[in-house]
């Protein structure tokens, strides 16, 4: 048996702090993806299937939203560049790229809206993770423990992370949803990885971020890209 520190550290005064920990266990979570855009028309109905997956669905759901649609008479608040080469890279099999995607463990998943609770593969590893959140004023610290269990794959593992929000809302005025509310949930704001088994980093928080509704979400992914293990804790009480 294997154990890795992986530590994501910010030093806050403890006095302004607090502290909140989770556990994956020895079920792994799979990861699932939407790349999705608010110039996209088709898209809204993705956001709301992500808003209200199950808790107990097993996965750890992140909404990454694209640029490539920004062009096209309405600016994503939301979208990052870098979440655009994130999905070309995911599809380099498939050589093109579309929204809403849903990916699940890595793999195209196009029968998303046919599924409430997406099926769990097998896992390649078993791999527990440990989770600490210290959130501080403008701050959140980030502990992670990655324990394997089973040895398969694990000496390639890399750790990435991403701070998420919920409750966010937009009232899009051009492209094709003008004239639309749209309501999101899991929308990442910041990915980080992929990281050394030993690594630090700090999550600087937003003027316009809301501190009561971010989380953050720790993943293993294997040389292949296929999740060993995934995990998400919202913001403490």
């Amino acid at each position: 048996m294997r154990t890795f520190l992986l530590a994501c550290a910010l030093f806050a005064p403890a006095a302004h702090a607090a502290t909140c920990t989770a556990t994956s266990g020895v079920t792994r979570n799979s990861l699932l993806e939407l790349y999705t855009s608010e110039g996209c028309s088709s898209c809204p109905p993705a956001d709301r299937w992500l808003s209200h997956l199950s808790p107990n669905s097993g996965v750890v759901p992140m909404a990454f939203h694209v640029d490539y649609w920004d062009k096209l008479g309405w600016r994503d608040p939301f979208a990052q560049a870098t979440f655009s080469q994130r999905q070309r890279a995911r599809n380099s099999g498939l050589g093109w790229v579309y929204t809403p995607q849903v990916m699940l463990d890595g793999a195209d998943h196009r029968n998303w809206h046919r599924t409430r609770n997406p099926l769990l593969k097998p896992a390649p590893a078993q791999v527990n993770l440990s989770l600490t959140l210290i959130q501080a004023h403008k701050s959140i610290d980030a502990q992670v423990d990655s324990r394997f269990i089973a040895s398969a794959g694990d000496n390639k593992a890399q750790l990435f992370l991403a701070l998420y929000e919920n409750r966010l809302s937009s009232r899009v005025v051009a492209g094709e949803n003008a004239r639309r509310t749209l309501n999101h949930d899991y929308v990442v704001r910041e990915l980080v990885g992929p990281l050394e088994p030993r690594s630090r980093h700090r999550f600087i928080l937003q003027a316009e971020w809301k501190a009561a509704d971010l989380g953050v979400a720790a993943f293993l992914l294997n040389d292949q890209g296929k999740t060993l293990q995934a995990l998400a804790q919202p913001a403490c009480p």
